[in-house]
């Protein structure tokens, strides 16, 4: 069994991201974390694991791993159970198409509005920014909804690596003050059923 290091920082939604699915699978590691508040990203020595100075990193063996999509996969690959895809290919690619949205468009939306609500200066917060990022988790808030109804997670009975990214997003979508609405009824039930997992404290 490789020695695994995860550098990591509480609120990175990447690095939960893999928290969660190395609880699942039941894999120890040790944890290093990396202040992103105080600058310890943009260290010499942590640049020398990471070049692109962001979170999660896991060392295997001494060898660094960066990007959250391509350390689960690694881990899904080396330790298959649970595993964090389907193995049917349509469903295995629709589970990476919506953890791609969720890495990328969804995460932007979220980043957007803190930026403007908790980063910047009020005197430096944009108006329209703001109004364009909570349209924007509000029509993905609607997507969930709607790719939810019917099944008890995203890919149907089976939990998969694009219900723990869409869970860690929404729970920081809570952090930065902006509530889903209750009148997305498969949405909230499903975000219940992922909070009762004991991997959802990881």
């Amino acid at each position: 069994m490789a020695k695994l290091v995860l550098y990591d920082f509480p609120v990175s939604t990447h690095a939960r991201k893999v928290r969660m699915v190395m609880a699942e699978k039941g894999i120890a590691y040790d944890r290093i974390n990396v202040d992103l508040r105080a600058g310890e990203q943009k260290r010499p020595e942590y640049l020398k694991l990471n070049p692109h100075g962001h979170v999660p990193t896991l060392m295997v063996d001494g060898t660094p791993l960066y990007e959250s999509t391509a350390i689960i996969e690694y881990l899904d690959e080396t330790q298959p159970n649970p595993p964090m895809l389907p193995k049917e290919p349509l469903a295995r690619a629709r589970a990476r198409m919506i953890e791609e949205v969720v890495d990328s468009a969804f995460i932007g939306a979220l980043r957007m509005v803190r930026l403007n609500t908790q980063v910047r200066a009020p005197e430096k917060r944009n108006a329209e920014e703001l109004a364009e990022g909570r349209a924007a988790i509000a029509w993905h808030n609607a997507w969930f909804d709607r790719e939810l109804a019917g099944k008890e997670f995203f890919c149907s009975s089976q939990m998969t690596v694009a219900d723990i990214a869409a869970f860690c997003d929404l729970a920081f979508q809570k952090i930065i003050g902006v509530e889903i609405d209750p009148g997305h009824r498969h949405l909230v039930e499903w975000l219940a059923r992922m909070e009762s997992r004991p991997s959802s404290k990881a």
